[in-house]
């Protein structure tokens, strides 16, 4: 059948069926007959050529209404199934005890679930990457210009107990209670990787985030001890107790995707064994989204520590390498190089100048 025929004008496309084809031919049958009586139709005495012309036009015309009609129908049918989606999406279950609206980066505004949880995956404030006594699981085989070749082992993290936000893991928002811990040994690479000195730290931190911003306060201990075998070697060393106890505020924002800023002021309201009270850090952190979460990406982090007990002056970190990074958990492993300038993080010898040159492994929480 040939479809430019006249009565059969309707597209004739792979998607056409038969089912339509003999569906526009009833209707417009039953059109004709409609039009006939209401002498719409060309009269029986018109010419068979311009009688041919009129009734191709009239079916023409019914098809392109035909049409309209069913683009018009499925706009209305499209915009019932994005109703129907952000209906869905602001339907909240019973277990939530409320809601929070985060403005996109498109304009429109989601409805995120807010409310208890226990043991919250995730952490809202996160640890300073390139900071030399947070918590978390690392170590970095350094040379000491001035000595030799050591290794920094850090054993410890810092998760959540209680949380009111979000649910979900990923760049969660709300107030969380963290608790934290780790220790800090210091390895004599050269003297069969004896214990020189180890600093113990542990805390608890109530943490608020809010989109870009983030800040902390809280509570830490740190305690350094001076290791056994460090002692046999130097039998003359006046080892110090050294211990703060410090209460702690940071203050963190992202500036972009890939950029981090943030500052720290700690105040030791118990300081002995030669510590003073005022400790400051601040920094930036630049993460670049990578390609895909299997070959992850680069990262770089400067890190300056100033403290009161060596007259604030400035120790600078820098770190850079390769980093992977869970979707969800935002937890990350990191590999790279680091240069330290200034004094020691050991703080048995808090005011012995260091200039490190190595590389390490990073699991930060």
């Amino acid at each position: 059948m040939n479809c430019s025929h006249w009565i059969f004008r309707a597209p004739c496309s792979s998607n056409t069926s038969r089912a339509s084809v003999l569906l526009f031919a009833l209707l417009g049958f039953a059109s004709t007959l409609t039009d006939i009586r209401a002498g719409e139709f060309p009269p029986l005495s018109t010419p068979l050529p311009e009688a041919v012309g009129a009734v191709d036009r009239y079916f023409t015309q019914a098809i392109t209404d035909h049409e309209s009609l069913l683009g018009v129908n499925q706009v209305v049918a499209h915009e019932q199934v994005i109703s129907e989606q952000i209906i869905s999406e602001r339907v909240i279950s019973d277990h939530v005890l409320s809601e929070h609206t985060i403005e996109t980066t498109s304009g429109l505004r989601t409805v995120e679930p807010m409310g208890w949880s226990i043991l919250p995956d995730g952490l809202l404030y996160k640890s300073y990457l390139a900071g030399p006594h947070e918590p978390r699981i690392g170590m970095v085989i350094f040379s000491d210009t001035e000595e030799g070749v050591y290794w920094d082992a850090t054993l410890g993290g810092r998760v959540g107990l209680l949380r009111y936000g979000s649910l979900g893991s990923s760049d969660p928002n709300g107030w969380q209670w963290d608790l934290e811990g780790a220790v800090m040994v210091r390895l004599d690479v050269m003297s069969s990787e004896d214990v020189d000195s180890m600093d113990f730290r542990f805390g608890t931190l109530i943490t608020r985030a809010d989109g870009p911003w983030s800040a902390k306060m809280g509570y830490f201990h740190i305690s350094s001890h001076v290791g056994d075998e460090y002692l046999e070697r130097y039998p003359l060393f006046e080892r110090v107790n050294y211990v703060t106890e410090s209460l702690v505020f940071g203050l963190s924002y992202q500036a972009s995707d890939p950029l981090r800023l943030y500052g720290e002021f700690a105040y030791g309201v118990k300081a002995s064994g030669g510590a003073k009270p005022v400790q400051i850090q601040t920094g930036a952190e630049y993460v670049p989204a990578p390609l895909s979460p299997q070959r992850g990406g680069p990262f770089a982090a400067v890190n300056l520590d100033i403290r009161q007990v060596v007259d604030f002056s400035p120790t600078m970190n820098l770190q850079a390498g390769w980093q992977w990074q869970g979707p969800e958990s935002k937890r990350r492993l990191r590999f790279g190089l680091q240069y330290l300038n200034g004094y020691t993080t050991q703080f048995q010898f808090y005011d012995q100048r260091e200039e490190q040159i190595g590389g390490g492994l990073w699991f930060d929480y």
